[in-house]
């Protein structure tokens, strides 16, 4: 009884805590190329399965320990044609021992602050990191985290 009673009130505040949205763990991964020195086109796998791009916004600046931070802007449409909204956000590169190879990182995750059907209103955090090869222009990313979506109303 005791535990039950404790489990409710360690649950319950999480419940309120998204105001009614259903939240789900999304994962899945990234291919995407350099289209030019400001701009990628690729596709992802997984929960958010789709399309996307990202806009480098301004020029990467010097970050710690010889990293590289790159502002960077982000869409996606998935494969439903839901397009899913983000905050801008830095990518932080971290150069390897192979010329023109980079451990990349989103420090700080990648916000979602909506977007169109099923993201109507979504919000939620992803992780991303991976790598990119210069050389090629190419990027493989592994993204996870939590996705929140409005309940479904029925309709009238």
């Amino acid at each position: 009884m005791r535990s039950a009673l404790l489990s409710f009130f360690l649950l319950v505040p999480s419940l309120f805590a998204q105001g009614g949205a259903n939240c789900h763990h999304v994962g899945g991964s990234i291919l995407t190329n350099f289209l030019d020195q400001t701009h990628t086109l690729g596709s992802a796998t997984g929960d958010l399965r789709g399309g996307l791009g990202v806009n480098i916004l301004a020029p990467p600046s010097a970050g710690p320990n010889g990293s590289i931070v790159f502002h960077n802007h982000h869409q996606w449409v998935t494969e439903s044609g839901d397009t899913i909204l983000f905050a801008d956000a830095d990518a932080t590169a971290f150069p390897a021992p192979a010329p023109g190879l980079l451990a990349v990182n989103y420090l700080n995750d990648v916000m979602i602050t909506g977007g169109t059907g099923r993201y109507d209103g979504a919000s939620g955090k992803i992780a991303v990191f991976g790598a990119a090869d210069l050389s090629k222009g190419q990027l493989i990313l592994r993204y996870e985290g939590q996705v929140c979506t409005r309940p479904v109303q029925p309709e009238e």
